[in-house]
């Protein structure tokens, strides 16, 4: 099988019913992760410029980005997958049934990885499903 069609078998028509942030984001889908430095979203902007007016706490956060992230995150929780691309720098795009899209990118600088999946969200380099070590480089692992 192709990186494609693995992503695809594993995500499509998929939910995720844990998503962690920390360091890393890590989704957890039914028996593997999505593990990520980076997730990124269109509305992040527009949440983080109304977020200081409705919810004051959020500008006292250690970090700041992350609360918009997590507020994408969580409306993306339990929401069926329906659309996997992989662009041409190794980014996995999701798009979920309820419009939302998580690009997951590989452009996250002094990191030894990327992105990818795994069965026990640690270190891809112990184990992945696919990963991304290197932008433009997303290759099947040895799970």
């Amino acid at each position: 099988m192709s990186v494609i069609e693995v992503l695809e078998e594993k995500l499509l028509g998929n939910f995720y019913s844990i998503f962690r942030v920390g360091d890393t984001f890590d989704l957890y889908f039914d028996g593997f992760w999505l593990i990520a430095h980076n997730v990124v979203s269109a509305d992040e902007d527009e949440i983080n410029r109304q977020l200081p007016t409705i919810y004051q706490p959020a500008s006292e956060a250690i970090d700041k980005e992350d609360v918009a992230k997590s507020v994408v995150l969580s409306s993306t929780h339990r929401k069926c997958i329906t659309g996997v691309a992989l662009l041409p720098d190794s980014s996995l795009e999701l798009t979920f049934e309820n419009g939302v899209k998580l690009l997951f990118p590989t452009n996250t600088e002094v990191v030894d990885w990327q992105w990818a999946l795994n069965e026990n969200a640690n270190d891809p380099y112990l184990g992945c499903i696919v990963g991304v070590f290197a932008s433009g480089e997303a290759s099947l692992g040895n799970c």
